[in-house]
């Protein structure tokens, strides 16, 4: 079990640095710093941390990177959301075709219809007077909306598995970590990052799970939008 052959094919093929810290290339007190302040000006970053197997290493690193990046278009699925709502006076609780609906009963020259071009792409779709900046903005925000929900629906279930699959053979994984360092204080350090590791991947899964409910949940509403 320890050295079984592992054939699930890495997420992406990107090169990892050569130090414990995946999103670092050296530990320079230049570096630390630089990264310290990315981490605090970009809250979704996931770092993971090298526990010097190759596999598992690149394996956890991919899985990093795509959670970081499906959380950051959440974010922009959010703001889409709530730019356009502000746009028109929506209130932020009420529902997409809800506030289409408001916008479309006020009868100010223009009215909105949403229509989809693919399964998971939309675009707004204005009539009457559409030269206005207040609608041309609102175009952009509905599609930088759809461009986020169709990367979410797209690739989190795959990145959900992949996610799932290294929570659940968590344990072989960390023997696997075990027996690769024969030296205690590696063995240490290794294992130190292997659980930090995990803890944040296990975290993210929940994130995740949450983030693609909530896509759907999205879509779900856009189709209300255009059925209405």
């Amino acid at each position: 079990l320890l050295h079984r052959k592992v054939v699930e094919p890495p997420l992406s093929r990107g090169r990892i640095g050569g130090e414990d810290h995946v999103t670092s290339v050296r530990f320079s007190k230049r570096v630390r710093r630089q990264n310290t302040e990315e981490a605090a000006s970009h809250g979704h970053k996931v770092q993971v941390f090298r526990v010097h197997v190759a596999h598992l290493d690149e394996m956890y690193s991919d899985a990093a990177r795509l959670l970081s990046e499906l959380q950051e278009e959440h974010q922009k699925m959010l703001d889409g959301l709530k730019k356009f709502k502000s746009l028109f006076g929506c209130e932020e609780t009420k529902s997409l075709a809800a506030c289409l609906a408001e916008i479309n009963s006020r009868q100010s020259g223009t009215t909105f219809h949403v229509m989809f071009s693919s399964a998971h792409s939309f675009s707004l779709c204005p009539e009457g007077d559409v030269s206005t900046p207040e609608v041309q903005q609102a175009v952009a925000e509905v599609a930088a909306l759809s461009k986020a929900l169709k990367e979410i629906i797209s690739r989190a279930p795959r990145l959900q598995l992949s996610l799932q699959r290294i929570v659940g053979e968590q344990a072989a994984d960390r023997e696997r970590v075990e027996s690769e360092h024969q030296a205690w204080a590696d063995r240490q350090r290794a294992l130190m990052n292997f659980d930090k590791t995990l803890a944040a991947l296990e975290e993210g899964l929940g994130r995740l799970e949450g983030i693609s409910a909530q896509a759907q949940e999205v879509l779900r509403d856009v189709k209300v939008a255009v059925d209405g």
